[in-house]
């Protein structure tokens, strides 16, 4: 099931996705009334300039914007202590915002904590980037490998330990 933005509510039935799945509503998203058809994410870096040079130099992602967020907005809406700056790269439809806040509180557990833990990014070509990116100093967890559902799937790991997936789709 698919989630389209600015739909109207429904008095469908709900529906489950797969066995053993919670109930929701159909149409979720008019909850939201969504406007954009994509999802900021961010990323709190320990090592900002490190971070912005793997994400734009190393995977190539396109700067989009660059802008420095007021201390009275940052403190106003609760995002951080003080103001700071982040920086907006292109992944698709999808914008990666890597956030510069002034010391960040440490990170709080290690692998397979809760939480955003990764971001799957899908490509043409597993073993062709995977060269390339090495090539580039991407640090890889391991070789490519074909998965059950996908062509090709390798993991490399960002300057903050976030696990960067790549996937080709078969």
């Amino acid at each position: 099931m698919s989630l389209v933005a600015g739909q109207g509510a429904s008095k469908e039935p709900q529906r489950t996705a797969r066995k053993g799945a919670p109930r929701r509503p159909a149409k979720a998203a008019a909850k939201l009334k969504l406007t954009h058809p994509r999802v900021d994410i961010a990323i709190v870096c320990s090592h900002f300039k490190e971070s912005l040079r793997f994400y734009h130099e190393q995977l190539g992602l396109e700067i989009v914007q660059d802008i420095q967020i007021p201390e009275e907005v940052a403190v106003g809406a609760e995002l951080a202590p003080r103001g700071f700056r982040h920086v907006r790269l292109r992944a698709g439809n999808t914008l990666i915002k890597l956030m510069d806040i002034p010391s960040p509180p440490p990170r709080r557990s290690d692998k397979f904590a809760a939480g955003v833990r990764w971001l799957t990014l899908f490509v043409e070509d597993v073993p062709k980037t995977f060269k390339r990116l090495k090539a580039d100093g991407v640090k890889f967890l391991g070789d490519p490998i074909a998965a059950p559902d996908a062509a090709g799937v390798v993991c490399a790991v960002d300057p903050d330990g976030v696990l960067i997936e790549l996937v080709q789709i078969e």
